[in-house]
Formats: structure tokens, sequence, C-alpha cells
């Protein structure tokens, strides 16, 4: 372009100089320089388990690629479908609907499962989805709040490890490079709106796809640090065309100015990568004081429940009051104008300090105890201590414990007592190192993988959590893809897509949920421990005090969402919205309004019950989101106004959902 820009100056005719240089400035607008492929034609919705109708776009179950067919006329059993001019009559169960990119779509989730270890934490979630679309979903519920988004997607290697509509895509497609950078594209697009204004992106890749991404990240995230990391995943090697490759990537998106840091000693002893970091001299922090995770209730430690008074007015620490016998309630009556502060929770639970007594007394006189007000008025207690020592990243990580035979692969096959579970899981070590560097300081952070595969983001997640007390939540979303090897036998046997058989085969059905499951049990279903140890000397057996629910992707008909008859459907991505806290819920029947027991929202499902229901909600001072029916804007301004105020966040059903919850539409990136 610059040399026919020079070109172009020579031309003597002005009038025509003018307008070639006019046609060129605009060809330099329209034109892409850097990274340029194919956008291809958008990938199909398929939609296992909406009813076919007529006029309805479907394909043919287990056919290579997507062709698309419209239905004519339903009978009983078959279906007339036409293409191009041409019809014929398929039995409806070899038929799957699917929706266009650009044509709206309304999800839900169906709950299949949970489990709870400790009913005071939030909830993990595992999503069996496409996705794309479960990146829209989640953009309702965690629009700029997500702390880290971890993802390992398939690395276009040309051996059939992913598809592009209904098709594998593998060495032979000519525009393999272009349908991968269209299909990351579009959820990394989604992905950057996901991430709070400090979130981080680490997305891993091999040399077939590094320099491309690399592009792509520049393209779609222009104002971050982008930093690519080596990690040495397979020390021993394996063959590649030429070298023997024992190493992948791992891109950091950073945003300017975030420093990354490591200061938790997951190792039980120094590492290699211990001792290739710099360290940095630290800030003092403050830790709080009051036990958290494990053994933090009274009755664990019961001569750690006393009262620390505080001044009135400057909260400022001055005396200890007694320790109180275990079975005798506590008095919260101020003694000389200064205020008793007890180690007890949000939701009322009675825990412990972290500290004995005359522990605690000694600190107060050297001064290493504060209060602080939160944003509720409540105080908490803090101890001044130095802050562990921020390490700085190296770019190259060689420590034994991120090879992914030993700790992903055999790992895996440990916690299922078989082989050849999962192709490739990620070293567990690698991915708590991952986004361990930026959420060691975020005990509360949101932790998303869109492409979860076997679950070692939450696994990683559970182990951060267990350290420190956290309680990061973590979102795995991935597919219940079967392999193609299988997927024949099953076809051969008579199963279909849908089949209770067929799914039980699936990514998500068969590793990802009870991998998760099984390590936060320490045993599997039949109750055998899981063996061995994790480097730190954890007993794997000892599981996690964690809770997870288990959700499958569905679509509804937005008739019967206006008309109310879909509450139970959306009703999960109502209490992923609120935190995902208290056991996940479903309701029968009907009624005025809905408080879900131990979650922070409600809903008001009949407007004309306002009144009684806004005096539930002051009856509730731990509600945080509040959901209100109604079909007027003016009435929902109203009652926002009215019940609103403070930390509650209200919002509007069912138009909202209609309006904001469409998806699969181009207005959404």
């Amino acid at each position: 372009m610059a040399k026919i820009e020079d070109l172009i100056s020579e031309i003597s005719n002005e009038r025509l100089r003018g307008e070639i240089a006019a046609e060129v400035k605009k060809l330099k607008t329209e034109k892409k320089f850097g990274l340029v492929f194919e956008n291809h034609v958008p990938e199909l919705s398929f939609l296992y388990n909406v009813s076919i109708r007529v006029g309805a776009s479907v394909v043919k179950r287990g056919a290579k690629g997507a062709e698309v067919y419209r239905v004519v006329e339903i009978s009983e059993e078959e279906a007339t479908i036409e293409r191009d001019g041409l019809c014929e009559v398929c039995n409806l169960i070899e038929l799957i609907v699917v929706k266009r990119y650009g044509e709206a779509i309304y999800p839900s989730l169906l709950q299949m499962d949970s489990l709870t270890k400790n009913p005071e934490k939030p909830y993990h979630a595992i999503i069996n989805a496409d996705n794309y679309h479960a990146l829209q979903l989640l953009l309702y519920c965690y629009e700029g709040r997500v702390d880290v988004i971890y993802v390992d997607p398939p690395y276009n290697t040309g051996a059939r490890d992913w598809k592009y509509n209904n098709n594998y895509v593998d060495a032979n497609d000519q525009w393999r490079h272009s349908k991968w950078l269209a299909m990351m594209k579009k959820r990394l697009l989604l992905a950057r709106r996901l991430l709070s204004s400090e979130g981080v992106l680490i997305i891993t890749i091999d040399e077939h796809e590094v320099l491309h991404l690399g592009l792509l990240l520049s393209e779609i995230f222009p104002n971050t640090d982008q930093q690519l990391v080596t990690i040495v995943s397979n020390p021993g090697g394996s063959f590649g065309s030429n070298l023997s490759n024992v190493n992948e990537y791992a891109f950091f998106i950073i945003p300017r100015g975030k420093d990354l840091v490591r200061g938790r000693p997951i190792q039980a002893t120094p590492s290699l990568f211990d001792q290739q970091i710099n360290q940095q001299e630290p800030e003092p922090v403050l830790g709080r004081l009051r036990k958290r995770g494990e053994g933090s209730l009274r009755k664990d430690r019961k001569n750690m429940f006393y009262a620390v008074y505080v001044d009135k007015e400057t909260v400022e620490p001055k005396f200890i009051g007694e320790v109180i016998p275990f079975g005798e309630k506590p008095s919260f009556e101020e003694v000389d104008g200064y205020i008793p502060v007890f180690p007890i929770d949000e939701k009322g639970v009675e825990r412990r300090w972290n500290y004995g007594r005359e522990t605690m007394i000694a600190e107060i006189i050297k001064g290493n105890i504060v209060a602080k007000r939160d944003r509720k008025g409540i105080i908490k207690l803090y101890k001044k201590e130095p802050a562990k020592k921020l390490k700085r990243l190296n770019t190259v990580w060689t420590s034994s414990e991120y090879a992914a035979g030993d700790y992903g692969s055999r790992l895996v096959n440990s916690i299922f007592g078989k082989p050849n579970v999962f192709p490739f899981p990620k070293s567990l070590y690698a991915v708590i190192d991952s986004i361990g560097s930026v959420i060691t300081e975020r005990p509360e952070a949101i932790v998303l993988d869109f492409f979860a595969g076997s679950g070692t983001t939450l696994h990683a997640t559970c182990m951060l959590n267990a350290e420190d007390g956290g309680q990061r939540q973590c979102i795995l979303v991935t597919n219940n893809e079967v392999t193609p090897e299988i997927s024949r036998q099953l076809h051969a046997d008579g199963y279909r897509l849908g089949n209770p058989e067929f799914e039980s085969n699936g990514i998500c059905e068969s590793v990802t949920w009870p991998r998760c499951k099984y390590v936060i049990n320490g045993h599997r279903d039949d109750g055998t421990p899981l063996l061995g140890k994790y480097i730190n000397g954890r007993e794997i057996s000892k599981g996690f005090d964690e809770n997870l629910a288990y959700f499958k992707l569905d679509f509804l008909d937005p008739h019967e969402v206006a008309f109310g008859s879909k509450f139970e459907a959306i009703l999960p991505i109502l209490w992923l919205m609120a935190g995902a806290k208290g056991k996940p819920h479903s309701i029968k029947g009907s009624r005025p309004y809905y408080f879900p027991k131990n979650s922070p929202f409600a809903v008001l499902l009949r407007e004309r019950h306002f009144e009684e229901f806004k005096q539930a909600v002051k009856e509730r001072d731990d509600i945080t989101h509040i959901f209100l029916v109604t079909d007027s804007d003016e009435a929902f301004r109203d009652m926002t106004e009215e019940i609103g105020g403070g930390v509650r966040e209200t919002f509007m059903l069912y138009k909202n959902y209609l309006d904001n919850f469409r998806i699969n539409i181009e207005r959404i990136i």
C-alpha cells in the first residue's frame, strides 16, 4: 500500500490523483492488515431438546457437515423436509432443530445434580453446553465480574480434535486455520466482556496456532500487556516434524499496570520454579482474624471465642473480654462506651478467632490488631502482618510439577482407577500456578474455564481455597462430545444423541462431572478412597470443603417465558446471578413471590402482592438481588425506588429476560 501511495504522488493529473488517493484511503480503512482470515459461514446452534415444528430449520442426525432443511409438514412420527426444492420424508427422531448465527434463542439451565459439603460457601458450577451459547448466558450473570479466565482450547493439530458446523476439522481441510480463528474470535469477544477491570485471560496453546493466536489476541485486547510463557509440559519430549517437542505456551493477557504474583507455598519444598523467580520487598497487609474454612467453628476451639472491645467512634481495639463458655450466649452490650466484636460471620454463625486470648492481648499491645467497618457498617478485625513476598513470574517454567504426564494423565487415571480416561489433561500444578498468579490475594475470586475438558481448573481452585480458607468460585463449561469410535458403536447399537445411554459416554457426563465430584468427596461413587498425596502433603482422600452444582444448557420458547410459565427453568440463572449461594433450588406450583432458603435473592411473581413482598424483603437484610415480574417499565421503576436501595440490585422479569437474555444474535458481540 505504501508503494501505491508513492506512485500516486507521481500522477500529474490533479483530479485523477485526488480520486485515486481517496479510493486508496477508503481501501486502507476497510482492509485489515496483520492477521487476515475468512470468517466462514457461522456455526450452527444445535438444539437437541427443542420440539420440531413446521417451518423449523433442521439437520439430520449423524450426517457429516450441516446440510440444513426446512420442515414443511409433520405427521405423528414423520416430517416432510425440503432443501433446494427437493422434499423427502424422515422420522422425527432423526432430525435436530438448528438455529443459524443471528437467530435469537433463549437459554435455560436444567439442574442435573449437586454436591454440598459446606452450605456456607458458594457453589462451583459445571455447565454441559456448547461454550459459545454458555458464554452468552454467563454474560447475563457475570458481565465484568470474572477475575481470571483460563482456557485450554483445541490446538488444531489436524488430528480431528474439534468440529466446525458439525464436521471434524482435520489436516486435509484447507481452511482449518481460518475456521479455528473464526471459532476462537467469537468466543474471545464474549470472554472480553466477562472479565473485570483487573481480570486476566490465560490461554494455553502449542506451536500449531501460537503465532495466529498471538495476532488475534493483539487485535481483541489492544490495551493490555500480552505475555507469552513457555511451560515445559513434556520433559521427555515427543517427536514433531523436525524437533522433539517438550513445551507448550500460555498467553497471559494482563491489564496495563497489573502485576502477577505467586505468593503461596503450594510445594512442600522449594521447586525449580521457586528458585527461578525474582523476589521484591513486600508491603504490609491485613490478615482476617476470624478463622475461615475447616476447623473454623466455635465448637472446634472453644477457648477462642471471646469479645474484642473497640472504640465506638474510632473502632480502635482497646481490651479483651473473658472466654465465653461453650453453650453460653454472648452479650452484645457496650462496656464503658466500647463495642464488643465476636468472631460471628455475616450469617450469624459462631466461629472462632485465629488466636487465643493471651496472644490476642499481646498483639493489641503491639498495635498489630486493626478494626474496620465494611460497607454494611459491620466491624471486622484484622492483624497487621508482613505480606507474602511478591514473586515476579518468569516467562519460562521448568518445574517437574508441570509435567502433564505425571500430574495430568496419571493423576486423572488414578482418580478414576482406570487408564486412558482423558487425552492430554493439564498438570494440576501448572493450572494452580497460572490462576494462582492472579487470584492468590483474591479469596472470593470468580474463575471461568469455557474449554473445561477433564475439570483441572476447578480442581486447582479447590486447592487454592484449601490453602487459605478462600471462597473462590469456579465455573466450568464443556460440551458432552462422544469420541468418534464410541459414537459409531452406539449408533450401531441403536442409540442416538439425547438417549441417556449415548449421553453417559460424553466428556461432561463421563469425565468432567465425576472427576470434580470425586476430588471434592475424596472418594468415588462406590466409596473407594482416592489414593496418594498432593505435592504439599495433603491426602487426596481428604477431599475438599466445597460445593458443586451440575447443569445442562437448554432452550425455551419465548412465548412461554413471556406468559410466566417457565419460571422454574430460569431459576438457576437467577441463583447464579446472586452468587450461587445456598443449595440450588427448584419449585413447583404457583405463588405470589419466592424467597429461596439461604440464597440472597427474592422474586416478586405477582405484582399485586408487592406491598407484602416489600415487607418480607425488609425482614431479610441478606438480600442482594431482587427480581420483579412486571410488564410495565414505570411500575418497575417505582418498585425499584421503593425497595432496591443500598446494596440491592433490581432486575425486571420477564421483559428483561426476553430483551437482554436473548442470545445468538449479532449485537451480543
